[in-house]
């Protein structure tokens, strides 16, 4: 698999109060608080009302704070040039807080990135990505040898707020060089486990083509390309090889996000189809043996699963479809499935993830809670109020 990391520009905190500061208002319009919800500002209007910021790093708190919240320059269509300024708070329910926006000082205290992704060629090119709470991979082309073929999304089971990428890699390949298999990331070390069987399925939020009741899969990833890398939020495209789905040649395109803070990755896929007019695709969670699952249509689809060794609890999976968006529901053997009509040019967008037992998702009924207070904030986002442009 081909990776591509692209550049990213992150800004952090800031500094004393700046008569040039511009004050927002943000508005919540949910009797729900919200926490680490990020606010995406146009940097078009920021600069517009301060024409001087431009190439300025900028900053964030709360107006009348001495904290500052984490911020980052984001280009949301994966370029070089950030178009939106990402900032992450937390809101009470049907409250307005002052926002204060200013560029940073010259001193700016560090703060640890929560998110961190990378291609991982000594592991027949893996990619792996993670923020503090949740941690998923994909397989690369190079897996295939193995007879490991379908793009279904591994689940790491970790406890927060550890980043373990690179540590279970490492062990396992020492344990892998020693031939001890007590060293391999499927034993809890303390920090978590890989105790997720993804197979021939979804995992968490993996997609496929539909044909005659069944998903018919394509191969595994070819190319990833990272565009963001944090603070507030990573970003990373993923193509696929093209693959049949009856007379149709089915090309897909992902773009996957993750924020700091959140258990659902959420995803926008594309399609380009030829020798068909349209097709269907369906995208998915797995349910294995003894799961729980719950399901509004296919709007909403969560799994209280089962991991490999009883001895690690529950695995928490679940996709959302996004606001807008419509699908039907259908259940294969093993998977819980949204299924889309698409035509050439067509996306579909949906959010999927997972989280686990022993590492703060305790209860399959504080997982139904987290996902429907995440549809409504999806379905509600943050009002801004802007000051009058400059005369």
């Amino acid at each position: 698999m081909l990776l591509v990391l692209c550049g990213a520009v992150a800004a952090t905190a800031a500094a004393d109060r700046d008569p040039a500061s511009l004050v927002l208002t943000v508005s919540n319009p949910l009797a729900l608080a919200r926490h680490d919800e990020v606010l995406a500002l146009p940097l078009a209007e920021l600069l517009r009302r301060r024409p001087q910021w431009r190439g300025r790093t900028l900053v964030a708190r709360l107006a009348g704070s001495a904290g500052w919240l984490p911020v980052q320059a984001y280009a949301s269509d994966g370029g070089g040039t950030p178009d939106q300024l990402l900032v992450q708070l937390d809101i009470a329910p049907k409250t307005s807080e002052p926002l204060e926006i200013l560029p940073a000082p010259a001193s700016m205290p560090v703060r640890a990135n929560p998110l961190y992704a990378r291609l991982v060629p000594e592991r027949d090119d893996d990619f792996a990505w993670e923020n503090e709470q949740v941690a998923f991979r994909i397989y690369g082309a190079a897996l295939e040898k193995t007879g490991q073929v379908f793009p279904g999304i591994d689940v790491w089971s970790k406890r927060p707020p550890r980043h373990v990428i690179d540590a279970w890699y490492r062990l396992d390949a020492e344990g892998l060089r020693r031939k001890d298999p007590a060293l391999s990331y499927h034993v809890d070390h303390g920090d978590g486990l890989d105790s997720y069987e993804v197979g021939r399925t979804p995992g968490a939020g993996g997609t496929a083509g539909w044909l005659d009741g069944a998903p018919v899969a394509s191969r595994n990833a070819s190319r990833v390309r990272i565009t963001a890398m944090g603070p507030v939020r990573l970003r990373f495209e993923v193509d696929y090889p093209a693959w049949q789905v009856g007379p149709a040649t089915v090309h897909q395109h992902k773009v996957v996000t993750l924020d700091a803070g959140a258990y659902l990755n959420r995803q926008v896929v594309s399609y380009r189809i030829d020798g068909a007019p349209r097709t269907t695709v369906a995208a998915g969670v797995a349910v294995h043996a003894d799961a729980r699952l719950v399901h509004d249509a296919a709007m909403q689809i969560a799994v209280w699963d089962t991991p490999q060794k009883t001895s690690a609890g529950r695995i928490a999976t679940a996709l959302l479809l996004a606001p807008d968006a419509t699908a039907r529901y259908a259940a294969t053997h093993d998977a819980a499935w949204a299924l889309f009509d698409v035509a050439d040019g067509d996306s579909i967008r949906f959010a999927s993830g997972a989280a686990w037992s022993q590492g703060g998702m305790p209860y399959f009924s504080s997982w139904q809670r987290y996902l429907r207070d995440y549809a409504a904030c999806w379905g509600h986002p943050l009002q801004v109020r802007w000051p009058p442009l400059p005369q």
